[in-house]
């Protein structure tokens, strides 16, 4: 998806401007009744990889990488 690719590239930028570490974005976006939510994260061991979730509102999830579970 072309607006993940975009999302990675904002990702690193904002984290390079600001010298973070880790980053978090979650963008919500209306379509007509319906909610799509993409949440984004990114962390310091791994800054070459977004790790990405796809929410349609349907109750199902599309997972753009493999999970990790961070504690």
């Amino acid at each position: 998806m072309k607006a993940i690719n975009q999302a990675k590239e904002l990702a690193t930028a904002l984290a390079s401007e600001f010298g973070c570490e880790d980053l978090h974005i979650n963008v919500q976006m209306r379509r007509g009744e319906n909610w799509i939510n993409l949440d984004m994260y990114q962390n310091s061991e791994e800054p070459e990889r977004l790790l990405a979730t796809l929410d349609f509102d349907t109750g199902s999830h599309i997972l753009v990488d493999n999970a990790k579970t961070l504690h």
